[in-house]
């Protein structure tokens, strides 16, 4: 059985949770004929790529029919699949180990990568599922960024189709935070189902 790899970040900023955590727990074993091989990561610049290309690399290239990234981007309304990564670092916050960049290259890689997803057909899926969505060609300079530019890097070697997805905060983080009514936020079973439209709309 081909395997779709779906990786999710660990919770960051001072949060107890991530969105896309969440939703990469609540995704079944198998979807559309494809065993879904999950993979949690740290918000780690770097680390994160890393320990991703090592779980893809555990597989043979023609055994993986793409690789989805997700990750929170609260404050966003919708399910928004991301078209290109930069090859660069810069955010105000630091990641989970206290690194902070400014304007530094991720690597001596391309200034760019564009995705190797079917944004526009995974949008579509999850449009027809009842879920907000729409292609994102912004995936910021903070760690989902540097996740996607070493996911799709190492990916078009091997032939396979890598990209990023960022998801809304979810409506029950929001409760549970105390955000709910001051920032954009969708129920986690509406996360859950986009992702599972999107992962057919990849494949």
């Amino acid at each position: 059985m081909k395997k779709v790899i779906v990786s999710a970040f660990e919770p960051f900023g001072g949060s107890g949770r991530n969105s896309s955590l969440d939703t990469l727990n609540a995704l079944p074993g198998i979807l559309y004929g494809y065993e879904i091989v999950k993979v949690t990561l740290p918000v780690v610049y770097g680390e994160c790529g890393r320990v991703l290309c090592e779980a893809i690399g555990a597989y043979a290239a023609e055994e993986v029919a793409a690789v989805i990234c997700l990750g929170q981007a609260a404050g966003r309304g919708s399910i928004t699949p991301e078209y290109v990564a930069v090859n660069v670092r810069h955010a105000g916050a630091a990641d989970n180990a206290g690194a902070k960049y400014e304007l530094t290259p991720i690597g001596g890689g391309a200034d760019a990568y564009v995705t190797g997803l079917p944004v526009a057909a995974m949008v579509k899926a999850m449009k027809a599922a009842g879920v907000p969505a729409a292609v994102s060609f912004t995936a910021g300079t903070y760690v989902c960024n540097d996740l996607m530019y070493a996911a799709v890097e190492y990916c078009r070697l091997r032939g396979i189709a890598a990209g990023f997805v960022h998801l809304p905060l979810s409506l029950e983080i929001a409760v549970a935070e105390g955000k709910a009514g001051n920032i954009a936020a969708l129920p986690q079973e509406m996360l859950t189902r986009g992702i599972v439209a999107a992962i057919g709309g990849a494949c």
